[in-house]
């Protein structure tokens, strides 16, 4: 469903979303994010997306969080008609509320080839570093 062979730029195919995709999508989610490797996810815009997908997707999102914020550093959506970006910006957004991933909605694959390097270098936790314990403070009498 996924094409990962240019990982970390992850493409869904278009032709894979059909009636009934979700679950085989969150499984191949599951196993980018098992990969423990920062990732951008590249995806044309469906606007016929059947309503029972989108929900499941949602949710998936919404469930994974800290696992996305974690690895995925991004979704790259292409709409290619400039007069529907904005509203494709909403929808995709409300799928993706509360999922605290990073949206963008770009005009076509050579924008989002473009990016995608740039979100992968400058968002998310730096993975090189185990993370940080904060001390108690002593106060003194």
């Amino acid at each position: 469903m996924h094409d990962a062979s240019r990982f970390p730029f992850v493409r869904l195919r278009r032709r894979s979303v059909q009636p009934g995709y979700a679950f085989a999508w969150g499984a191949d989610m599951q196993r980018l994010l098992a990969l423990k490797a920062p990732f951008v996810i590249v995806a044309e815009y469906c606007a016929d997306e059947p309503a029972d997908d989108l929900r499941l997707r949602s949710a998936w999102l919404r469930s994974n969080r800290s696992a996305l914020a974690m690895y995925c550093r991004g979704l790259i959506v292409i709409e290619s008609r400039i007069e529907a970006r904005a509203s494709t910006r909403e929808i995709v957004r409300g799928m993706c509320s509360g999922s605290g991933l990073r949206l963008v909605v770009v005009s076509g694959m050579r924008v989002a080839n473009e990016l995608a390097p740039v979100l992968l270098k400058h968002s998310g936790p730096d993975l090189s570093k185990p993370p940080s314990i904060a001390k108690p403070r002593l106060q003194m009498p």
